[in-house]
């Protein structure tokens, strides 16, 4: 009887050892369904910083402008204005089967355009264009988000055009508060000029 269960017992840690192996196997780092905008935004990110560029901001809050210039060497300026791009990841295994993807090809140019379509209602965001270069790079970014309940309503639009554009459109509205909605231009050109 004793010797039944020490061959029970191998015969256990022999099988968990073979499912833990087959697991990590199955988890080796697969390619990704979806673009991956962190990284994507996070070289961008490094691009203006070390590209030495110039950006004109002008935003507007109910109406009211106010207008910035920030050197590319601010980093923290960068990153606060591409952080609603760095935040769009749809290879969040949450995400993962919430979007549908279609593309346009343009065969004279050989540009691309890469939709990915939120499958639900309220998945944010719901909607991203991608327009990629004939060699496959991302030259453009178009988000557009929705959400609406009983008491609440936001709708935001992202913009960004590699090396020259970001624009960013929010429309916020709460139950029994006025409307807010913020606009943000932002320019980018080279120091010495465009």
């Amino acid at each position: 009887m004793k010797k039944y269960r020490q061959v029970t017992v191998l015969f256990t840690i022999v099988g968990l050892m073979a499912c833990n192996l087959a697991n990590k196997q199955s988890k080796n780092p697969s390619q990704d369904k979806f673009a991956s905008f962190p990284a994507y935004f996070n070289q961008q990110h490094d691009q203006l910083r070390k590209g030495d560029f110039i950006l004109s901001k002008v935003v507007t809050l109910n109406s009211q402008k106010d207008t910035a210039t920030i050197y590319g060497r601010d980093s923290a300026a960068i990153h606060d204005l591409l952080k609603p791009f760095m935040e769009i990841d749809l290879n969040k295994p949450s995400l993962r089967e919430e979007y549908d993807t279609s593309s346009l090809y343009d065969p004279f140019s050989g540009r691309k355009s890469v939709i990915y379509k939120s499958r639900g209602k309220q998945t944010s965001p719901s909607e991203i264009t991608m327009e990629l270069d004939r060699q496959g790079n991302i030259q453009q970014v178009s988000v557009h988000s929705y959400t609406s309940n009983l008491v609440y309503e936001f709708r935001q639009d992202l913009f960004y055009q590699q090396n020259r554009q970001v624009r960013m459109t929010t429309y916020q509205k709460i139950a029994f508060l006025s409307p807010k909605e913020l606009e943000v231009n932002v320019t980018i050109a080279p120091k010495t000029g465009m």
